[in-house]
């Protein structure tokens, strides 16, 4: 299965996410979508790029636009792609991975995608990813195993955070960013639906002091999973159920 390494966040949550592993030293800014589009597969919303086709963004996500055409290359082992000028107003670039063999594919920041021979050639081996540049910075370096072959798709961005929403009750919804965690998160219900689970909910205790801690506790409750509430974005109308686990 593709995995990602981003920042641990030390919750139910993360530990219970099959692509997401200990990274440390990570800033939250990172927007990384594997597969299907959302963020760690198992239903939460996350700054989906959407945003760019003019498609409805979920309170605390980017809008991001794209500012130059997209460059395309198809590379083996480690490689430095050439941009071209920057343009005004890019904040960054998305990119678009994906695995042509196994191997694990290292982003400039540190982040990286690990795929097996299994997900070669499915939507598996497919990561999307969003990364700031030093200025005056116009490559982007991918580093992989002799051997390992990645096609990668990039484009200068300009990205806004939108704000998040608030409620009636003075609950903010919406997505996790930089500034941290609404009460109410955007998820997708079992049902299809997207709606909102409080914060709260969606960290149960116990409280994982690390990964490994995590990844132990998950292990010995394999097979099982906890149902949390969806609701509108008001708080108290039920539309769903989410599920951790299983």
């Amino acid at each position: 299965m593709n995995q990602l390494d981003r920042k641990f966040q030390g919750a139910l949550r993360a530990a219970l996410v099959a692509h997401v592993s200990a990274a440390p030293s990570r800033t939250r800014r990172r927007r990384v979508w594997a597969g299907a589009g959302l963020l760690s597969g198992v239903g939460l919303l996350g700054g989906v790029a959407a945003a760019a086709s003019g498609l409805w963004v979920v309170p605390g996500a980017d809008i991001v636009t794209p500012l130059a055409d997209a460059v395309t290359v198809t590379r083996s082992g480690t490689a430095t792609v050439e941009l071209g000028e920057v343009p005004p107003g890019a904040t960054g670039v998305s990119l678009s991975l994906s695995c042509l063999s196994a191997g694990t594919f290292t982003f400039d920041d540190g982040a990286s995608s690990r795929c097996s021979a299994a997900d070669v050639g499915t939507r598996s081996a497919w990561t999307g990813y969003r990364q700031e540049l030093a200025r005056g910075q116009h490559t982007v370096t991918i580093k992989a195993g002799p051997g390992e072959q990645w096609r990668l798709t990039i484009t200068y961005v300009n990205a806004v955070t939108s704000p998040w929403g608030v409620n009636a009750k003075g609950e903010t919804y919406g997505v996790e960013n930089a500034k941290g965690s609404p009460v109410l998160i955007a998820v997708v219900a079992t049902n299809g639906v997207v709606g909102y689970a409080y914060s709260k909910d969606l960290s149960p205790e116990p409280d994982f002091k690390s990964p490994e801690e995590a990844l132990a506790w998950q292990s010995a409750h394999a097979g099982t999973y906890v149902e949390i509430p969806v609701y509108g974005s008001d708080g108290e109308t039920k539309v769903g159920v989410f599920r951790i686990g299983g």
